[in-house]
């Protein structure tokens, strides 16, 4: 029983995430402390991205490449796109959401529901 304890830490930081744990770390409440919601989607162009909700409900981080980089955004009020440098978001019932850059075609996503459930919860 004890040795069965004494693998416990050994194990919780043993996941399917990055190599570097980065991404873990940016879940990590205690290293963001604005941090209140997670939500993964799948999207049009066949990527996948993460989005984390921050507490002041104008502010998200979106994560689309495998190293962890994100891209901060903000919305002007509730309700508003989220904007950032060459990146629009708009989210419709959290459910969906269109990434529109310059130049681009906009991306549509479906936000991914696991039985699990998100690691942190709805924003």
């Amino acid at each position: 029983m004890l040795a069965a304890l004494a693998i416990l830490p050994a194990l919780a930081n043993c996941s399917g995430g990055s190599s570097d744990g980065y991404a873990e770390e940016r879940h990590d409440r205690s290293k963001v402390p604005g941090l209140i919601g997670e939500q993964n989607y799948s999207c049009s162009d066949g990527s996948k991205i993460d989005v984390d909700f921050l507490a002041d409900g104008l502010t998200l981080n979106l994560t689309h490449d495998a190293h962890g980089r994100f891209e901060r955004l903000k919305a002007a009020d509730t309700g508003a796109a989220f904007v950032g440098p060459e990146v629009t978001v708009a989210l419709s019932r959290g459910e969906k959401l269109t990434i529109s850059r310059p130049g681009r075609l906009p991306i549509m996503c479906e936000r991914i529901k696991s039985a699990a459930g998100n690691k942190l919860g709805p924003p």
